[in-house]
């Protein structure tokens, strides 16, 4: 399968990390590896579901075909035990569970290997049981049909899990309240719950989610927590305990209480801070404290499908009510003193909802080519930092931003999505020449075997 197959067939613009469930797809991930330069997880896990005490025999050919393909070791992990499995962005599943094994044994997978944006590619032979299985949890959708195996019809299907339903989690609720201590406080319904950390004069409202700093953050703290408190502000920690955008009437009702107390007023500078859907929340409430900054990354305005018909991510929510003075967030944050919209021109939901920020408060800073998780982005480009300090202190001038963006051009995966971005419009005198530029520079795997191909 060449690697452009594999990214329609994902439905996914960009892939951080792969994983192939039983060995059964090395062309597609070492293709794959070419195209989007992702870390690769190898599960290894028994036709019945166990976990073997050995690594099984194809692992070993698996490693040293990636090691030929010229795979950086330090790029690649094992996984030999289920409470080791980390959500992936992209799953393969070929020829393995559902297709020549019981789909049953998959369980565990999918709990623990993929997140809400995640996709699955898995081989479904009919009668195996698995479209009944997989849409407990998930949509299924036949993207092509393989032939026969053992005389029955096999099809690549593209799953999408379902993400899981709000929930509470009791040890986050220890942790929250230790952070907290004696001066500060921390209240919560069951599916969301606020945490105050006093500090400083500063005070920065984040939103964040659950499932996010309970199982994929390893210092189990919410969204910019070390930043914070490096810079000596108060924090408000806002916690969604799924992807619910917050759009609970008891999170109203406690932005509506803290204002009504004067809890905001008693700082001299307030900020509310987050990114995609906690982009849209800093957004929105802050109505709660007009005259406060905004600083949001890839956010959406609003996921009221009556309103943004063009969003189709998000599906989890599009039945909850948008409506309220919390609700369309591209309004009602006309009330802050400065709105910093953070995102790619060229993700093209995420420009339509930047481009409904239309008020004289908003300063839009695009990142082209880095994605809607632009801020991972910028962090693995030794940047965020600076220019999150910025822009929640109130000192980040577009100047200050596109002067610190210019470090994009010997970062390897803006290289790369340029390179490739001229090879799909069809300027291949373009990409050589860039590609040229590139490799005269340093190494970039996949520009290197792309320039291969070119010149063959």
């Amino acid at each position: 399968m060449r690697a452009s197959e594999i990214a329609n067939e994902a439905g996914l613009s960009r892939v951080e990390s792969l994983a192939d469930l039983g060995g059964g797809a090395q062309a597609e991930v070492i293709a794959a590896q070419a195209l989007w330069d992702c870390d690769i997880t190898l599960i290894d896990m028994a036709e019945n579901g166990d976990w073997p005490a050995q690594p099984s025999a194809w692992v070993a050919e698996y490693l040293a075909a990636l090691e030929a393909a010229e795979i950086p070791a330090d790029r690649v992990r094992v996984v030999h035990r289920a409470r080791d499995l980390r959500p992936v962005d992209l799953l393969l599943n070929l020829k393995g569970w559902g297709d020549c094994h019981k789909v049953k044994h998959l369980a565990p997978v999918l709990e623990r290997a993929l997140h809400a944006e995640s996709r699955m590619l898995i081989d479904i032979r009919k009668g195996s049981g698995s479209f009944p299985f997989l849409r407990e949890s998930g949509e299924t959708e036949i993207l092509a049909e393989l032939g026969e195996r053992a005389g029955k019809a096999v099809m690549r299907v593209r799953y999408t899990p379902e993400p899981p339903p709000p929930t509470s989690d009791s040890m986050w609720a220890e942790i929250a309240q230790d952070l907290a201590g004696s001066d500060g406080f921390f209240t919560a319904n069951g599916a969301h719950s606020f945490l105050y950390i006093p500090r400083g004069r500063t005070l920065v409202v984040t939103f964040d989610n659950l499932d996010i700093a309970m199982v994929r953050r390893e210092t189990r703290r919410p969204w910019g927590f070390e930043f914070i408190e490096k810079q000596g502000w108060s924090m408000l920690g806002v916690m969604a305990g799924g992807w619910t955008w917050y759009r609970d009437p008891w999170v109203s009702e406690e932005f509506d209480r803290l204002a009504a107390e004067g809890f905001f007023a008693q700082f001299d500078h307030v900020v509310f801070y987050g990114a995609s859907m906690g982009g849209y929340a800093a957004a929105a409430f802050s109505a709660a404290c007009p005259g406060a900054d905004v600083v949001a990354i890839s956010p959406q305005s609003t996921v009221d499908r009556s309103v943004v018909p063009f969003e189709t991510r998000y599906k989890v929510v599009w039945d909850a009510d948008f409506s309220g003075k919390y609700g369309d967030a591209a309004i009602v944050s006309q009330a802050a003193r400065r709105v910093v919209i953070f995102y790619d021109p060229y993700e093209p939901l995420d420009a339509a909802h930047a481009a409904r920020f239309e008020a004289p408060n908003v300063m839009k800073l695009r990142a082209p080519l880095m994605g809607h998780r632009l801020g991972s982005t910028l962090n693995q480009m030794g940047i965020l930092s600076p220019i999150i300090l910025g822009a929640l202190d109130g000192t980040l001038t577009k100047a200050d931003f596109y002067r610190r963006l210019r470090a994009r051009h010997d970062f390897p995966r803006y290289q790369r999505e340029l390179f490739q971005r001229a090879l799909k419009r069809g300027h291949e005198d373009l990409a050589r020449r860039l590609g040229e530029w590139v490799l005269a520079r340093g190494d970039n795997r996949p520009i290197r075997l792309a320039m291969m191909q070119l010149r063959s």
